[in-house]
C-alpha cells in the first residue's frame, strides 16, 4: 500500500462530520443492542450527541486547520457534551488521542499506535470497575494491534486497515465475554459505535466509499426487551472543582455503579432517589456546576424541546434534573458560557427557566439566547420565573414532547399564576438580602425596590430599628423570622411553626389547589409535620408537597397554584 496516504487536520475534520452523520442514522439500531451496563436503550443516542458536540467545536475553528487543532477541538467538545456512560468513555478516549497527537501535524504509524494506546489507557482508568466485553476491551484490542503493526514496520494505512479488521473481530468476541450479551445474543452496543467510527476513519483516509456498517453483520432475530433494572437513575454531573483522587471509590462506597470519572465530569448509576440524594450531596462538596439525570426505567425518546433550569441547592438540582431539565448552578463557572454551549449543542428548541430574579436579569442580557433565536438554527426562550416557587410551577407543566411554543406558553402562565411567600431568619436577612425573590419588571419594580430596602435594613442599624428587625434579632438571634409575600415584607415572629401556618393561610386565602413548600436544613421536620397536619384540617382540598432544597440559603419558600 502507498506511503502517500496520510491523516491531517482536513481529513480528521471530514471524518468527524461523516461520523456524526452515520451515528445520527444508526443511533436507534445501536440503542436496541444496549443491554449493558443497564438495558436503558440509549447508548447510540448518547454517543451521537457526544460526537455531535465534538464536531460543533471543530466547526468553530477558522482558517487552515492542523491535525492537533482538530483532535483537540473534538476532545474539548466531546468533554463538554458527553452523555451517558458510553459518551463519557468516548470523550475520555478522544482526549487521549488529542494528547498523544499534540504537535503532530501528519500522523505516522507510530503516532497512530500511541494515540490508540493512550485512548485505551485513559478510558480504562476512567472506569471504576472495568469489565471485559465492553468498549474498553475493544479499545484494548485495537491499541494492541496498532502497536504490533507499527513495531513491525507497517505504514499508516496498513496500521489503520489492520486495526479496522481487529476491531470487528473484537466486537464479535464481546458476545462471549459478557453473560448478559451472550443471553441476549448481541454484541456490545458501545463497542459497535467505536467500530463504526474507526470504519469511517479507514474510508476517509483511503478516499473510499464507506462499506456497510457493522449493524448488518451483528443483527440478531430476537427482540431485546429492556426490562426494569435495580439501577434506576443515571447521574451525569460536571463539578466546579477538581475532585479528589479517590472519588470513584467513594461513590462506589455510597452504592454507585457504572462509575466513570473524567476530570470534573462524573457518571454514576444509583438505585433510587434516596441514593441519588446521598451521591449528589457528596458531589456537592466540590460544587455542582451542571447536572443531568435520567430515569433508566422509562426509555423515552428525545422530545421536541430541551429545558435548561438555573437553580442551586442539591435537592433542587436533583428535582429539576429528574423532571427533564439540564440543571445549571449560577454560582459555579461562567453561566453565559455554559448556556451558550448548551444551546449551540441542541438541534431542537430550547426553553430556559431561572429560579431567581438575579438569574433572570442575567439571562435577559445573555447574547447566546438572543443570537440563537435570531439565527434560526433553533431558538431559546426564557420563562420569566422570578423565584424557586414559580420555577417549580413552570417545571410541573413541562412536556418535552409538546410543541415548543405551546409548552413555553403553558410554563409562562404557570409561573405568572403562582403566589409566593418566603420566610427568612434574621441571620439570612443580615447576610443575604432577599433579592432573589423580588419581581423585576413592570409594575412590580417599585415593590422590588421596597423589598430590597427592607432586606438591606437588616444590615443598617438605624433603619433596622425603624422596622423592629435588629431589635428582635438581637433579643432572639436564633429564633427571629420574617415573612415576605411577593417581595413585600409582612409579619415577623420568633415562632417558625406559627409563621408557616399564617403564611400558608394567607396564600391560600385567594384559593388554590396545590401548596408547595421548599425548605432548607434549618427548617426542622416538626415544623413541616405541623404544617402538613394543619393543611389537612383547614384546607382539606389542597394538595401538599414539600421539597428539600438541601441549600443552607433557603429556610422556607411557599408557592400556591
Amino acid at each position: 500500500m502507498s506511503n502517500a496516504i496520510s491523516l491531517n487536520g482536513r481529513l480528521a475534520a471530514r471524518w468527524a462530520r461523516r461520523a456524526v452523520d452515520r451515528l445520527r442514522k444508526e443511533r436507534t439500531e445501536i440503542d436496541e443492542l444496549n443491554v449493558f451496563p443497564v438495558p436503558d436503550g440509549d447508548t447510540g443516542t448518547n454517543m451521537y450527541h457526544t460526537l455531535r458536540s465534538a464536531y460543533l467545536a471543530v466547526e468553530q475553528l477558522t482558517g487552515p486547520v492542523t491535525l492537533p487543532q482538530v483532535v483537540a477541538a473534538l476532545a474539548d467538545g466531546a468533554g463538554r457534551g458527553a452523555r451517558g456512560n458510553s459518551g463519557l468513555i468516548l470523550a475520555v478516549a478522544l482526549q487521549g488521542v488529542a494528547d498523544a497527537l499534540e504537535g503532530i501535524t501528519v500522523a505516522t504509524a507510530d503516532a497512530m499506535a500511541t494515540a490508540l494506546e493512550t485512548a485505551s489507557d485513559r478510558a480504562r482508568a476512567a472506569v471504576a470497575r472495568p469489565v471485559d466485553g465492553t468498549m474498553l476491551t475493544v479499545l484494548d484490542a485495537m491499541a494492541a494491534e496498532a502497536r504490533e503493526c507499527a513495531d513491525d514496520g507497517a505504514d499508516l494505512l496498513d496500521v489503520i486497515a489492520a486495526v479496522r479488521e481487529r476491531s470487528r473481530t473484537a466486537l464479535r468476541e464481546t458476545t462471549g465475554q459478557l453473560t448478559v450479551l451472550r443471553e441476549a445474543e448481541v454484541v456490545d452496543a458501545g463497542s459497535t459505535g467505536i467500530v463504526e467510527l474507526f470504519d469511517l476513519l479507514y474510508a476517509t483516509v483511503t478516499g473510499r466509499t464507506p462499506q456497510d456498517s457493522m449493524l448488518s453483520e451483528v443483527a440478531r432475530t430476537p427482540t431485546i426487551v429492556h426490562e426494569a433494572t435495580a439501577e434506576e437513575l443515571e447521574i451525569v454531573a460536571i463539578l466546579a472543582a477538581d475532585p479528589a483522587g479517590e472519588l470513584a471509590a467513594e461513590l462506589e462506597g455510597l452504592g454507585g455503579t457504572s462509575i466513570v470519572v473524567n476530570a470534573r465530569k462524573v457518571h454514576v448509576h444509583v438505585d433510587d432517589e434516596t441514593a441519588a440524594a446521598v451521591v449528589l450531596d457528596h458531589l456537592g462538596a466540590y460544587g455542582i456546576a451542571r447536572l443531568d439525570m435520567e430515569d433508566l426505567r422509562l426509555h423515552e425518546q428525545e422530545g421536541q424541546t430541551k429545558l435548561i433550569a438555573v437553580v442551586q441547592g442539591t435537592g433542587l438540582l436533583m428535582h429539576a434534573a429528574l423532571n427533564g431539565a439540564t440543571a445549571l448552578t449560577p454560582d459555579h463557572g461562567d453561566l453565559g458560557a455554559a448556556m451558550s454551549e448548551l444551546i449551540a449543542a441542541e438541534d431542537r428548541e430550547v426553553i430556559v427557566i431561572p429560579s431567581s430574579a438575579s438569574a433572570l436579569r442575567a439571562l435577559a442580557g445573555l447574547p447566546a439566547v438572543v443570537d440563537q433565536a435570531a439565527a434560526g438554527a433553533g431558538w431559546a426562550q426564557v420563562v420569566r420565573s422570578r423565584n424557586v416557587a414559580t420555577m417549580l410551577s413552570a417545571l410541573a407543566v413541562y412536556d418535552p414532547f409538546a410543541p415548543a411554543t405551546e409548552i413555553f406558553a403553558d410554563m409562562s402562565e404557570a409561573a405568572a399564576g403562582t403566589r409566593v411567600g418566603t420566610i427568612f431568619s434574621a441571620e439570612q436577612l443580615a447576610a443575604n438580602p432577599p433579592t432573589g425573590i423580588l419581581p423585576i419588571v413592570g409594575e412590580d419594580r417599585e415593590a422590588s425596590e421596597v423589598a430590597h430596602r427592607e432586606a438591606g435594613s437588616a444590615r443598617e442599624a438605624t433603619t433596622a430599628r425603624e422596622h423592629g428587625v435588629a431589635a428582635a434579632a438581637a433579643a432572639h438571634p436564633a429564633q427571629f423570622y420574617r415573612v415576605f409575600i411577593e417581595g413585600k415584607p409582612k409579619t415577623q415572629s420568633t415562632e417558625l411553626t406559627t409563621l408557616v401556618e399564617k403564611l400558608a393561610d394567607r396564600l391560600l386565602g385567594a384559593g388554590g389547589e396545590l401548596l408547595t413548600v421548599v425548605h432548607g436544613p434549618d427548617c426542622v421536620p416538626e415544623v413541616l409535620d405541623h404544617l402538613r397536619e394543619w393543611i389537612a384540617k383547614s384546607h382539606d382540598s389542597v394538595h401538599f408537597q414539600d421539597i428539600d432544597a438541601r441549600d443552607p440559603g433557603v429556610l422556607v419558600i411557599m408557592g400556591v397554584e
